[in-house]
């Protein structure tokens, strides 16, 4: 694992997360994306940045098994969580200036101002929880 983000925007880095080419680089073209269903590859290139093996499955085993196998995109749901995990991820590289095991520690520990939920626990729950760990990370 232990891979870095090497786009310059925040859009483009989320982007290089979830493994899309760099043709996808602003909003609309990456929200059109997770709409339509991002690629398999996207979980396993989100694992290869990781420092760490996480924790929680990001998203169902079965899900993705499934759409590798099948060669499909994953479900808007799943590409959602994945999106909303990508963006919280970014935010969380760059105030830990890319030391990835301040990132996955703080991903991974129960949070007070969480309510005491890991913040990768709430980032995949919704976007609202991904927003709240944004908020969290540039206060």
């Amino acid at each position: 694992m232990n891979g870095k983000l090497t786009r310059e925007t925040e859009i483009d880095r989320v982007s290089e997360l979830l493994g899309l080419p760099e043709e996808v680089n602003d909003t609309k073209t990456l929200t059109d994306q997770v709409g339509y269903g991002l690629p398999a590859a996207s979980v396993e290139k989100i694992l290869q940045i990781m420092h760490s093996p996480p924790e929680l499955n990001l998203i169902p085993e079965r899900a993705y098994r499934r759409a590798k196998t099948e060669k499909q995109p994953l479900s808007p749901v799943k590409s959602q969580v994945l999106y909303d995990f990508a963006r919280a991820y970014v935010v969380a590289d760059r105030v830990h200036e890319g030391n990835g095991a301040l990132v996955m520690r703080f991903l991974e520990k129960p949070h007070s101002e969480l309510g005491g939920v890991a913040p990768m626990a709430l980032a995949i729950s919704s976007p609202a929880g991904a927003d709240a760990v944004i908020e969290l990370l540039t206060r």
